[in-house]
């Protein structure tokens, strides 16, 4: 039978593996915004993930408001910076959007395939 410092030892171990292990999301997107033309919105983020080798030239990054997917590009002279410009309904108020990133990383024999999704965030678009 463990201790309970052994135990307190084991779960603060636990925790800090689970949390390597998770990806990093630094959403750049200001919560709320002032009407642009053309209701066309800027969205970036900052991305990485502790997977080695799964922050490469391969990942696809993509903002995604419910079903639909709009792919990002890379910032140029960073790499782990993204943004896309979407077009959002000339009526929406609040829009809730999440990034999802797809990449690989090595693997055996071959290289695997991962998805990473973000929490959700809302932008709001006051003034409408």
């Amino acid at each position: 039978m463990l201790s309970p410092v052994k135990k307190s030892v084991l779960s603060v171990a636990f925790a800090a593996i689970v949390a390597g292990c998770a990806p990093s999301y630094v959403n750049l997107t200001p919560r709320t915004v002032s009407p642009a033309p053309e209701n066309v919105h800027l969205f970036e983020i900052q991305w990485s993930s502790p997977r080695t080798g799964a922050n490469n030239p391969d990942v696809r990054a993509y903002v995604t408001i419910g079903t639909n997917f709009f792919p990002m590009a890379r910032i140029p002279n960073t790499s782990d910076r993204w943004e896309a410009k979407v077009p959002l309904p000339p009526d929406a108020t609040s829009v809730p959007y999440r990034y999802r990133f797809d990449y690989t990383y090595p693997g055996t024999p071959r290289r695997v395939s991962a998805s990473d999704r973000s929490q959700e965030y809302f932008l709001r678009l006051p003034g409408k």
